[in-house]
C-alpha cells in the first residue's frame, strides 16, 4: 500500500434515501489493491440535512469503485467498531467519492468480537416505502451476509489494515 502523509482533502458523500446527503470531510491516505483509504482525524467537518459539526472521533474508510460496500473503522474508545455500510458500489467525483446506503450495516464490536447486523428496521421501512428497488435490497440482504461472515472470520488482511492506518492516524 502507498501510504505516507496525507493528500489532498477529499469529500465523501453518503446519500441515505429519501434521508438526504450526508457528507464528510476526509484525507486520502493510500491507495492498493484492496481500495482507497481514506481518513477521518477528530475535528474533521461533516454534514448532514439536518445539523454539521465535527467528528469526536477518529475514522478510517476503506472504498473501491467497484464493491457495494464501504468499511469504517471507528476509533470511539467506548466501542472501537469496524462498520460496513452495505451501499450501491461507489463512484468518485471532481472532489472524492459518493455512494448510495443501503440501509444494512455488518459491525464487528473489537472489545468482544460480537458481529451483528444493524438496521434491520430502516432496510424494512425503506423496502416498504419504495425508497429501494427489489434489486436493490437483494443486493443489500446478500451483501451484508456475505459481510458478516467475512468479519466473524477475520481472515481478510485489510481488516487488520484499517486498525493499524486508524492507530497510525490516531
Amino acid at each position: 500500500m502507498s501510504t505516507g502523509e496525507a493528500t489532498d482533502g477529499v469529500r465523501l458523500h453518503k446519500i441515505k434515501r429519501p434521508g438526504g446527503v450526508f457528507w464528510f470531510d476526509l484525507q486520502q491516505v493510500g491507495q492498493d489493491r484492496d481500495g482507497t483509504w481514506l481518513r477521518g482525524a477528530v475535528g474533521s467537518p461533516w454534514g448532514a440535512p439536518h445539523d454539521c459539526g465535527a467528528l469526536s472521533v477518529p475514522v478510517v474508510v476503506l472504498l473501491a469503485a467497484n464493491r457495494p460496500w464501504v468499511a469504517w473503522w471507528v476509533g470511539d474508545p467506548a466501542d472501537q467498531r469496524l462498520e460496513i455500510d452495505v451501499c450501491l458500489p461507489p463512484e468518485v467525483t471532481e472532489a472524492g467519492w459518493w455512494y448510495v446506503d443501503l440501509e444494512l450495516d455488518p459491525v464487528l464490536h473489537e472489545r468482544d468480537g460480537r458481529v451483528e447486523i444493524e438496521d434491520w428496521d430502516e432496510y424494512e421501512e425503506a423496502c416498504h416505502n419504495g425508497w429501494m428497488s427489489s434489486g436493490d435490497a437483494e443486493l443489500a440482504r446478500a451483501t451484508a451476509e456475505r459481510c458478516a461472515d467475512v468479519l466473524r472470520r477475520g481472515m481478510e488482511p485489510w481488516l487488520w489494515r484499517g486498525w493499524r492506518i486508524l492507530r497510525q492516524q490516531a
